[in-house]
């Protein structure tokens, strides 16, 4: 009994002193992989599994989910990407760690790939941040060999949560994320103006001009309707000029919340309001060196323009409750999808800060005004997403350059992944598109236009038909945010004062402030 119990003893030593170091690990390093790598080797020695799997899922649409495996030999690692994904799914469920014999029967691989064919008993641990499930360690061991314990699943249940806390917090850290899970030398030949695809004038003439932009140092503005390829305009400006190995930094305007905008830009000093218990740098600081990218530029609040204007003309700011001015070198490329000259007219843009944004700008066509780039646009998504496995017959090119792609390039790629889920035959038929509904008048978009068209044709001069659709808008927008102002300018996409003046123009008087 004593015997026993000294050894109980001495393995809970071992594994507090196991923790202990990879606490010291991971608490010492900032760099993904390093994090990834301490977290991998403690669970193995702690579960005394043979293998060992760290899924991570994506941070953002542009980046893939990744997995790092090892073994207990310094063997061959087998254990597939697909598994650890569809493990992964099982805490959709229900978020608890599991402990099963056999985790291909677990997961209903029917086909398991080679590299997965001789896992058995497995011990499955879910990555949560903020009620946010971010990856999981999977420990596997042979088909036949040793199954986990009870013990073991919640040793590695506390391992989960300190490992997801520290994955998190490396993952903070853009350029080490960049470095370490990226190839650079990739991504600089998938970003550049080659990968804006098209051959009409229009998209020739946007890859002219990138190209030549890319070489200097002033501001872009990136002009266009949403869907349009804004976004991998400003990445081919940026890996194709000299600050192509420094940070791109991307900032959507329109999704930041009016009060934190100036400290998400220039950062904050610790105390400097309710709530900033640590100084945080802001995007600029992030971006030195490097290029800043404002998307939807048109709505960054009116109080804060004249202080980018500054940081444009004189490269320096003040971040928040600091009183000690900091310069920086940034590129930034601003975009948008409104029309920032009539947003001047409005009062809800400064003239200044409009001319000093648009040195160079670069208006990027729609969709329906480059059709004939649609076949090759569309053959590429299609190869892009099924991996060269389906392709589209000629007949049905033809069909998909009929519709209005309202939506853009985006909307054609997100078509396109729809077709490639829903069919299975390698070769996609018209009837195959037709199917799914694809381009079909079905849509808001058409809908909304229809509905429009009838306006139009009945109205018949009766009243000003742009004023009554746009009061309608606001009352709506109103509505929906219970009179909050700064929501429903959200939801409308235009500046809180421009919204304010149209409640006054007509004649709602009790908007929230």
């Amino acid at each position: 009994m004593s015997t026993n119990g000294a050894a109980d003893r001495e393995l809970r030593i071992t594994e507090f002193e196991e923790l202990n170091r990879l606490a010291f690990a991971v608490s010492s390093s900032l760099d993904v992989q390093d994090t990834l790598s301490a977290i991998a080797d403690s669970s193995l020695r702690l579960s005394h599994a043979e293998r060992v799997a760290i899924l991570l899922f994506s941070l953002s649409p542009d980046q893939e989910a990744r997995t790092l495996i090892r073994r207990a030999d310094h063997g061959e690692a087998d254990i597939d990407h697909m598994v650890n994904v569809l493990a992964a799914r099982t805490f959709l469920r229900n978020p608890e760690p599991f402990i099963t014999d056999d985790i291909i029967q677990w997961i209903k691989l029917t086909k398991p790939p080679r590299g997965a064919q001789n896992l058995g008993p497995a011990l499955v641990c879910p990555l949560f941040i903020r009620g946010e499930l971010i990856g999981i360690i999977n420990l596997v061991n042979s088909k036949g060999g040793r199954r986990f314990a009870k013990d073991s699943m919640s040793v590695m249940n506390l391992v989960s949560k300190l490992a997801a806390q520290y994955i998190h917090r490396a993952r903070l850290y853009e350029a080490l994320f960049e470095d370490t899970l990226r190839l650079k030398e990739v991504l600089h030949d998938r970003a550049g103006p080659a990968a804006l695809l098209g051959e009409a004038p229009a998209m020739k003439e946007v890859r002219k001009k990138i190209e030549l932009a890319a070489k200097s140092a002033s501001t872009v503005l990136l002009i266009g309707e949403t869907g349009t390829g804004k976004e991998l305009a400003a990445k081919a400006l940026h890996y194709s000029g000299d600050r192509a190995e420094k940070p791109l930094i991307a900032v959507n305007c329109a999704a930041i919340p009016l009060e934190l905008f100036e400290s998400e830009l220039f950062g904050h000093e610790k105390g400097a309001f309710t709530g900033a218990g640590t100084r945080v740098k802001g995007k600029f600081q992030l971006a030195n060196k490097g290029t800043l990218f404002l998307d939807e530029v048109s709505s960054m609040p009116l109080s804060l323009q004249p202080k980018l204007l500054r940081v444009l003309e004189q490269k320096s700011f003040y971040s928040v409750g600091s009183d000690v001015e900091m310069t920086v070198d940034v590129r930034v490329i601003a975009a948008t999808s409104v029309d920032l000259a009539r947003a001047v007219g409005d009062g809800s843009f400064r003239r200044e800060l409009y001319h000093r944004l648009s040195v160079v700008p670069i208006e990027l066509p729609p969709l329906r005004e480059r059709k004939g780039d649609i076949p090759v646009l569309a053959q590429e998504f299609i190869k892009e997403i099924s991996g060269g496995a389906k392709t589209f017959a000629d007949e049905t090119l033809e069909v998909l350059c009929k519709f209005p792609w309202n939506g853009n390039v985006r909307e054609l790629r997100n078509a396109v992944e729809r077709i490639s889920i829903f069919v299975s035959s390698p070769f996609i038929t018209p009837s195959d598109v037709q199917t799914l509904g694809i381009g079909s008048d079905t849509s808001t978009g058409s809908l909304l236009r229809t509905e429009l068209k009838r306006a139009i044709a009945g109205n018949r001069g009766q009243k000003n038909l742009i004023e009554s659709i746009e009061k309608d808008l606001v009352e709506l927008a109103m509505e929906q945010t219970s009179g909050n102002l700064t929501e429903a300018a959200a939801i409308l996409g235009i500046e809180r004062l421009a919204l304010r003046r149209r409640v006054e123009k007509f004649g709602r008087t009790d908007p929230s402030p």
